[in-house]
């Protein structure tokens, strides 16, 4: 799967700047400088769980990011909030942010009910629809954490936004500012479609002279790991769409067995050397040897 570029980005930003979002979202609350984002003995992942204080009571607050809309969203914040309440035995706060306009958002409360109508569940969390705030009300907050989001709420997505974000971040002197800034970069890219190119050129033009400032930025690595995966995935399927044309071609009856063994390769130099082999076969056995024999290719 790929790692989506938000993924680290949002991650990345709610280590820096949580109480920015407390500040935000939950207003006198107070992070208390530790986060779980792993449950021990567990094998599930949530976005950011934080430790705070509010009323003088210690209480998590947990966020999760999404692009999508996850029709199972609730049952995933019952099960965090249940086993984050067995762990530290406190309440657990939720927020879902989407980041990007969603249809058929699964509502809140979550409520479960037996087949006499009884209510047995009552989930409540908070969604906020990041597309649906105005721009203006997130720099009117005057919390510099947001300001990387601020070009994927309403209207955020201009030019002269995107400017005035970073004018907000510069001089960038201290390491935040900077880390700030790469994540700017990355949510501006993300609020324009790829197919944007004037604005994509821009970002890229506009970012490129302010890189010496956040390049050993943590940030600024994320992005630049995601975007080599990503670019590696491209890559990998396209050799994978060779392949099948070439078997189409001159294999046919190999159809099947090639679309199995492709998927199965996630290394772009083990698949071009099948598709070396099956293109140079001379007969269909030397194509199905190919195919079923990469892993001893990638022995040599």
């Amino acid at each position: 799967m790929i790692p989506k570029p938000y993924d680290n980005g949002m991650r990345r930003l709610m280590a820096i700047c949580a109480q920015d979002f407390l500040d935000w979202l939950h207003p006198g609350s107070f992070f208390t400088g530790k986060m779980s984002g792993k449950f021990e003995s567990f094998e599930i992942e949530a976005d950011a769980m934080h430790e705070t204080i509010f009323c003088d009571e210690q209480i998590l607050a947990h966020f999760e990011f999404q692009s999508t809309t996850d029709p199972a969203m609730a049952q995933r914040l019952l099960e965090y909030i249940v086993i984050a309440f067995r762990h530290y035995k406190c309440p657990v706060i939720s927020y879902v942010i989407y980041l990007k306009p969603c249809k058929n958002v699964p509502k809140t409360p979550f409520v479960l009910k037996s087949a006499d109508g009884e209510e047995i569940l009552r989930l409540n969390y908070h969604v906020v629809m990041l597309a649906e705030i105005p721009y203006e009300t997130l720099l009117a907050k005057g919390l510099r954490g947001l300001l990387p989001l601020v070009p994927l709420a309403a209207g955020g997505a201009k030019q002269e936004v995107i400017e005035e974000v970073i004018q907000r971040l510069l001089p960038a002197h201290d390491t935040i500012a900077k880390e700030l800034l790469a994540l700017a970069r990355l949510f501006a890219s993300l609020a324009f479609d790829k197919e944007d190119r004037e604005n994509q050129e821009w970002i890229k033009r506009r970012f490129i002279v302010l890189q010496d400032i956040f390049r050993d930025t943590p940030a600024y690595q994320y992005t630049l790991e995601e975007g080599r995966e990503e670019e590696r995935q491209r890559h990998l399927q396209t050799q994978r769409n060779l392949l099948m044309i070439i078997v189409q071609a001159r294999f046919p009856t190999l159809n099947k067995l090639a679309q199995k063994q492709t998927a199965k390769i996630k290394d772009v130099t083990i698949l071009e050397r099948v598709l070396a082999g099956v293109g140079t076969a001379l007969t269909l056995e030397d194509a199905q040897h190919a195919l079923l024999n990469w892993s001893d290719t990638n022995a040599n």
